[in-house]
């Protein structure tokens, strides 16, 4: 959708011949007269020679990504005059590349069709501004960049709209939340166009924890599904990735670019699902002991099937408040897998109780071991009913509730294990993990010595 003043004259039909495009066959009848009709909000309808494609009984044209940015930015940039919009790209030269290119091939073709009814722009090479007039209107786009996020606290804006917004910090992200603020602006908004990079604060905000912190509208357009491509083209992107680098960069998917997946066999077209709790299964807690965070997950069990439907991480808590809020939510629940640790007293609990002694208090039964299972077997206990290697059903399954630990699976990586990121993330894998070690321990038997005739 174009902005109030952003792709008016694209809603013009010309001839072939007219256009500014190289010439074919001319598929539309001569203009006779053109005169302004209203200002409001219209569908993109420009079609340059034949590069495009039809979705839904809609045309489009074979726009990037940058150029859409840009466009809705020159639109609500003129909706919003005199107040200022900014686009911030991850760097200067990137954007000498892309938005500022992008900004003056759009402006000059304007300038061509609209030139006679008004329509001027300048560019402010020094400050990194342009200025465009139509309509009787003078709008400023500021172009800022991203490698240093603190340069962006001051101005009062409109609109804003980053560029390859998940190669940048997301503190970025955070300081146009609190520049778009222009007490005489007619619309803010701000959007962010890119491509995924691996599970950070960017799958977070489309798909995480932030989406419910903010009115977030989430579009995926797949390279692969852009009818305007060649297909020589989208071949040659997917034959130079691999699967990974193809669900990132050609389907624009959000995954783990790092190598060394612990929990390789979650997917989550497979183990995401929602489910509702049997009336026959029985429910269960797995628990890790931490102040900051408590965390545990409750899930049901039926036959050999575990679905995890609730998860927590508790700030600033201990055992007592977590028995207290389980007993509160699932009045039934009496079986609690933990860390086997929590047998020890404990000084951070109070009264220096141990962990287990206050799910006891509670009327919770302890499923544990003296000592936890091996984190190696524990992964491999996982990863088995993740997916098994026999090809059978998936035996694990988790709610979309549970956010973090879906994006915990994701991301969490042996080569990253050490870091104050994944160490965050363990607590609540090692909740996960322990009911699944315990519940369905992997067979370490010693492999028998068997003697064989001959030499």
């Amino acid at each position: 959708m174009a902005g109030d003043y952003g792709s008016i004259c694209d809603l013009v039909l010309c001839t072939a011949d007219e256009c500014s495009y190289p010439p074919t066959i001319p598929v539309w009848d001569t203009i006779t007269e053109i005169a302004f009709d209203r200002v409001g909000q219209f569908y993109d309808l420009h079609v340059p020679g034949l590069e495009h494609y039809e979705a839904h009984g809609l045309w489009h044209h074979n726009s990037g990504k940058t150029i859409s940015l840009c466009k809705r930015a020159s639109g609500v940039a003129l909706t919003n005059a005199p107040c200022p919009v900014a686009v911030v790209s991850p760097s200067f030269p990137i954007a000498k590349r892309t938005t500022i290119a992008t900004f003056r091939e759009l402006f000059r073709g304007k300038e061509t069709l609209l030139g006679p009814y008004g329509f001027s722009w300048r560019e402010n090479k020094t400050d990194h501004v342009f200025h465009v007039s139509y309509l009787g209107r003078t709008a400023e786009i500021q172009i800022y960049t991203g490698d240093n996020p603190d340069a962006l606290k001051g101005p009062n804006l409109a609109a804003a709209y980053v560029d390859e917004p998940f190669i940048q910090d997301q503190a970025v992200f955070d300081q146009m939340v609190a520049r778009v603020r222009h007490p005489k602006a007619r619309l803010r908004e701000i959007a962010l166009t890119g491509t995924p990079e691996q599970l950070n604060w960017g799958f977070e905000l489309c798909e995480g924890e932030l989406r419910d912190r903010y009115d977030v509208g989430f579009i995926r357009a797949a390279t692969n599904l852009n009818r305007a491509l060649p297909p020589e083209y989208v071949e040659r992107l997917l034959s130079g990735f691999d699967e990974k680098a193809r669900d990132a960069y050609v389907r624009g998917l959000f995954v783990n670019l790092a190598a060394g997946r612990v929990y390789y066999g979650f997917e989550r077209e497979e183990n995401v699902v929602d489910m509702s709790i049997p009336p026959e299964a029985d429910l269960g807690v797995g628990m890790d002991f931490n102040v900051d965070p408590m965390a545990f997950v409750v899930f049901w069990k039926l036959r050999d099937h575990v679905h995890v439907f609730e998860e927590f991480e508790l700030e600033n808590s201990d055992t007592e408040d977590a028995a207290a809020l389980l007993r509160h939510r699932f009045p039934d629940l009496t079986d609690v897998y933990p860390d086997a640790s929590g047998r020890a007293r404990s000084t951070k609990a109070p009264r220096g109780v141990s962990d287990f002694t206050h799910l006891r208090d509670r009327g919770f039964e302890i499923h544990a071991r003296t000592k936890n299972p091996a984190h190696r077997d524990r992964f491999n206990a996982v990863n088995a009913r993740l997916r098994p290697t026999d090809g059978g059903r998936v035996r694990i399954t988790i709610s979309p509730s549970c956010k973090k630990l879906i994006r915990y699976l994701q991301a969490y990586t042996h080569s990253e294990m050490h870091t104050q990121s994944h160490k965050d993330m363990s607590h609540l894998l090692d909740a996960f993990s322990y009911p699944l070690a315990y519940l369905f321990p992997l067979d370490r038997r010693p492999a028998r010595t068997v003697g064989v005739l001959g030499h």
